[in-house]
C-alpha cells in the first residue's frame, strides 16, 4: 500500500475528545478546506531540495488542481507538471504565457511540461504550443507526433526504468506490461540499432515510484539510466526525475534525507550537463488538505453504531477503489466509543470504516478527514446527486475564505439539462 494511506492517528487522552478544530465549525459542509500554511511549510522543505540539488521543482497538477492554491505554490516553484490537454490549459493560465524561448535555457517564466500515455492527435498542435517540453509515452507517440510538435515545444521521451520499487502493482509505474514509458532496454536496443531516429531528442523523463521517502531509490534509478543509455543522455538537454516521492522535514525528522537526491542530480549535471527537473505531487498538498463533514444519523446495526455523515467515498475515491481509511482527528485505537462512519449514498460500500472516539459522537457533530490534499478534489464526482464540496482556504493567519460552492446548474448542465431549470 502507498506510505502513509493506511496509518491512523492515535491521539493522546488529553486532546483526544477534540473532534475538530474551531474554524471547522465554520464551513458548511461537506467541505473541502486546503491550508496554505501547510502549502508553505511543504514548499519549505521542497526548497531545501531545490537550493541544495540545483533542480527545477514542478508541481503535478494531476494530485491537486484547485487554481487559487496553484497560485500560492506559483512563486516558490518552477513550473507545473500535466497530463492532458485541460491540464495544460488550466497550467498555463497560472503560470502566464510562455516564454518566447520555449526550451528550459534561456526561459524566465514559469514552465508547463507535460506526458501522457493518451495524446490524440487533435490536441497535439494546441499541448505544443501551451507547453515548454513533451515527454512521449511511446515510440510510436514519439514517431507520430514528433514532426508536428518538434518546432513550438521541446521533445523528449518517457523512460520506464524497469526498476519497480512500489509494494502495491496499482500504484507501480514499472509493474510488468506498464502502459508508461518506453521500456529501458527497448529503448537501448533501438538507439543501438537507428540512432537517427531520436535525432531531435532534448529530453528523458522517468517517473518510477510512488510515495517514496528514500531518496537512495531515485538515485539507484539514475545510476540504471548512466549504465544502460548513456549515450542517449549525452544528447539530450534535460533530465526530468517524475515525482512518486515525498520530502521529509530534516528538523523534525533530525536526520537529512536529501543526500540521496543532491548526489544523483549533482551527477546528472556534472556528467551531462543537463537541466534536472523534479515534478513531486502529494509531497507538496497531501497534508495540506482535509474534509470536513457533519454527522446526520446514528443508530444501531448489528450490534454496531452507524454515523451517516453528509460527504461520501466519492468526495474521496481511493478510500472506495483502494481500500485504505484516511486518518480522523479524535480517532484514537483505544477510546471507548467506536462508530462505523458511512458516507450518505445509497452505495452499501460508502464506508469510511471504523473510528473510536473518547467522546459519543451527536447529530450535528464535526468529523475531519485529515491528510486529503492529494488525489480527492480531482477524483471527486456527484454519484447519487450528490453535491461535491465547498473549497475553503486557510490563510497563514487563520482566516478562512469561501473559493467555491457547488451549485446545481453543475450538475445539471453535466447531464444535459440547460434549460427550464427550477430555482
Amino acid at each position: 500500500m502507498r506510505a502513509g494511506l493506511t496509518s491512523r492517528n492515535n491521539v493522546a487522552p488529553d486532546v483526544a475528545d477534540v473532534l475538530a478544530p474551531e474554524w471547522a465549525r465554520e464551513v458548511d459542509t461537506p467541505a473541502f478546506v486546503y491550508d496554505e500554511g501547510v502549502i508553505h511549510r511543504l514548499l519549505d522543505c521542497a526548497t531545501v531540495c531545490r537550493e541544495r540539488a540545483g533542480l527545477k521543482l514542478l508541481f503535478a497538477v494531476k494530485s491537486f488542481s484547485f487554481a487559487d492554491a496553484l497560485e500560492v505554490m506559483a512563486p516558490r516553484i518552477d513550473g507545473f507538471a500535466v497530463s492532458s490537454l485541460f491540464e495544460a490549459r488550466l497550467a498555463r493560465a497560472v503560470a502566464g504565457e510562455k516564454g518566447m524561448d520555449s526550451r528550459f535555457r534561456g526561459n524566465n517564466g514559469l514552465l508547463v511540461n507535460i506526458t501522457t500515455p493518451g495524446l490524440r492527435p487533435q490536441d497535439a498542435g494546441e499541448i505544443a504550443v501551451l507547453c515548454d517540453s513533451i515527454s512521449f509515452n511511446s515510440l510510436n507517440q514519439w514517431d507520430m507526433h514528433y514532426g508536428r510538435m518538434k518546432d513550438s515545444t521541446s521533445c523528449g521521451l518517457r523512460v520506464n526504468p524497469q526498476m519497480p520499487f512500489a509494494d502495491d502493482l496499482r500504484y507501480d509505474p514499472c509493474r510488468p506490461h506498464s502502459k508508461l514509458g518506453v521500456p529501458l532496454d527497448v529503448l537501448a536496443a533501438e538507439f543501438r540499432r537507428c540512432p537517427e531516429r531520436f535525432g531531435g531528442l532534448e529530453g528523458i523523463l522517468f517517473h518510477s515510484n510512488c510515495d517514496s521517502t528514500d531518496f537512495g531509490e531515485l538515485e539507484a534509478t539514475v545510476e540504471r539510466l548512466d549504465d544502460k543509455i548513456s549515450e542517449i543522455l549525452r544528447r539530450v538537454e534535460w533530465v526530468n526525475l517524475g515525482g512518486g516521492y515525498l520530502f521529509v522535514d530534516s528538523r523534525e525528522s533530525g536526520n537529512d534525507g536529501i543526500d540521496a537526491l543532491c548526489r544523483a542530480v549533482g551527477y546528472l549535471k556534472s556528467r551531462y550537463d543537463v537541466d534536472v527537473l523534479f515534478e513531486p505531487g502529494s509531497g507538496l498538498v497531501r497534508d495540506a488538505g482535509c474534509i470536513v463533514a457533519t454527522v446526520l444519523d446514528l443508530f444501531e446495526s448489528g450490534g454496531r453504531t452507524v454515523a451517516v455523515l453528509d460527504t461520501s467515498v466519492n468526495h474521496l475515491p481511493e478510500v472506495f477503489e483502494y481500500s485504505y481509511q484516511p486518518d480522523v482527528i479524535g480517532h484514537d485505537d483505544d477510546a471507548p466509543h467506536e462508530y462505523i462512519l458511512a458516507g450518505c449514498t445509497c452505495l452499501a460500500g460508502d464506508l469510511f470504516g471504523e473510528y473510536r472516539f473518547h467522546r459519543e459522537l451527536g447529530v450535528g457533530d464535526r468529523v475531519v478527514f485529515e491528510s486529503v490534499g492529494s488525489y480527492s478534489l480531482v477524483k471527486a464526482h456527484m454519484f447519487n446527486g450528490v453535491a461535491l464540496p465547498s473549497v475553503y482556504a486557510l490563510d497563514t493567519t487563520g482566516q478562512l475564505t469561501l473559493k467555491s460552492r457547488p451549485s446545481f446548474e453543475e450538475f445539471a448542465a453535466r447531464w444535459g439539462l440547460t434549460a427550464g431549470i427550477p430555482a
